[in-house]
Formats: C-alpha cells, structure tokens, sequence
C-alpha cells in the first residue's frame, strides 16, 4: 500500500468495511457520514462511519471485531478504542482515518446533516435518522446556541480587558493568544447562528462573505501594535452585535473608554 491514499485506496477499505460488517450478526446497520455521504469533498477525505448494533451490549465485541478485521487486511498505524463516547478510531499506514461510532439500533439519530444509509437489516434505521433531523438540529444547535452566548456574556469581556492591557504592555505573544481566544468565540457565535459546525472552523467557508470578511477583518499579520489594536477593536464590535439583547456585566462603550485609556486611537 502506498505511503498517502488515494481514491481508489479509499473505495477499497469502504468496500471491505462493508463486506466485513454484513458478516457480523451483531451489525444490523452501516451508514455513512460526513462528506463521503453523498460524494467526497475530494480525494483526501477520510471515512467516517455509523455501525449500528443489535443492542449496545455488544459493542465492545463488535469494536474488537471490527479492529481486528481491519488489522488483518491493512497495516494500522493508530488505533484508540473509546468505549464512553462509542467511537473508534484507525489510521491505515497510507494515513487513511477511518473514524467509526457505535450505537444500539432503536438509538438511531443523525447528528449531521450528511448521512446515508448503506444498509439496514432493520428497516427501521433511515426513518428514524430521518425523523430525528426534526429535532436534532434545534437539540444541537439551539441548545449550544445558549450555552455559547451565555458563556460569552459571563466571561469574554474580561478576556478583551486582557487583550488591552496585554497590548499596552508590549506583550505581543500574551496579546495574540487573547485576541485567539476571543475569535473563537466569535466563530462559535457565528457558527451557532448559521447552524454550521465551527469546531476548528470545520464548516465557516460556507459562511456567506460578508460574514467570511468580518473574521479575516480580525486576523492579526504582525506584532504591530497599530494591527493589534484594529483586531480588538474589530473583533469587540462583532462580538456585541451577535450579543446584542443580551445583559452584559461591562458595555462596548465601557470597553472603549478602556482601550483609548491604554491606547487605543480611533
């Protein structure tokens, strides 16, 4: 095998997952997630993978089962086995991941909106991930949605008033890993809003460009105190507007009358 997968490395493991999942009794359903769902974002996407099992009890069995299986036809160079959150990880030699969650079959839901169901002895799986898709989203994102603002409102003005005085100070390193912080704040602010998923900016180029600019206007390309400042600047004003209606302990206009106090020249 070589080094790096292709495409075709790719189909190949697919076909034998499949294969080695049919012959399980204990796998009663494989569906496919993420972009491999409905066509490859392109040829170095990775496999991702819903086993659904007869009951949760054998989950552990079917994780060994399908490791081993795996283990037997390719060269692993990682593997980690996580029972608690159902989810098995391998990485094949040629760096291919193959990321696979378990689940007992009447537990079945799309936390995605990619998936596609390969097979089901069940006849039951794709209409209850079908049907979950008219609650998963507000469960997911909804509550995340409040989680985020409420934790924004407790806290990133205080890790702004840091920023400030990080700036003040010449702290360049300090001022930067603030700044860092606080956008991603605001990306997960964003990512709520859109219902995209903003974990290490998974989905923010799907944002519209308006919303793509206002991030990139946050960005900071050197230790220039000038740059700094705008990227505070910048990233406080996004931030209060995807809060806005929200009680805050310190207002934008509080933040302000502090940056001008360190420095900050408008």
């Amino acid at each position: 095998m070589k080094k790096i997968f292709e495409a075709k490395d790719r189909q190949e493991v697919f076909d034998f997952i499949l294969s080695i999942s049919k012959e399980n009794t204990g796998i009663v359903s494989l569906v496919q997630v993420g972009s491999g769902a409905y066509g490859y974002h392109d040829e170095k996407s990775d496999l991702d993978f819903v086993i659904a099992l007869d009951t949760d009890s054998s989950m552990s069995e079917v994780m060994d089962y399908m490791r081993d299986k795996i283990s037997s036809q390719y060269e692993i160079q990682y593997c980690k086995k996580a029972e608690a959150s159902h989810l098995l990880v391998i990485v094949l030699s040629n760096l291919l991941e193959i990321d696979m969650g378990f689940g007992g079959y009447e537990y079945a839901a799309a936390r995605k909106p990619e998936y596609k169901v390969i097979y089901d002895n069940t006849g039951v799986v794709e209409d209850k991930m079908n049907k979950s898709r008219e609650w998963m989203d507000d469960s997911i994102y909804g509550n995340k949605q409040q989680k985020d603002i409420e934790a924004a409102c407790d806290s990133v003005w205080a890790r702004m008033m840091h920023a400030a005085v990080a700036i003040y100070r010449n702290n360049f390193l300090r001022a930067i890993g603030e700044l860092d912080y606080i956008r991603r704040v605001y990306v997960d602010l964003l990512g709520d809003r859109y219902r995209l998923e903003s974990g290490c900016n998974h989905d923010m180029d799907k944002l519209p460009d308006e919303a793509k600019n206002d991030i990139r206007s946050t960005l900071v390309y050197s230790e220039d105190t000038k740059d700094l400042w705008m990227s505070l600047s910048n990233l406080t004003t996004l931030v209060y507007k995807e809060l806005e209606g929200n009680e805050i302990p310190i207002s934008k206009e509080m933040l302000f009358e502090y940056y001008k106090d360190m420095g900050l020249k408008l």
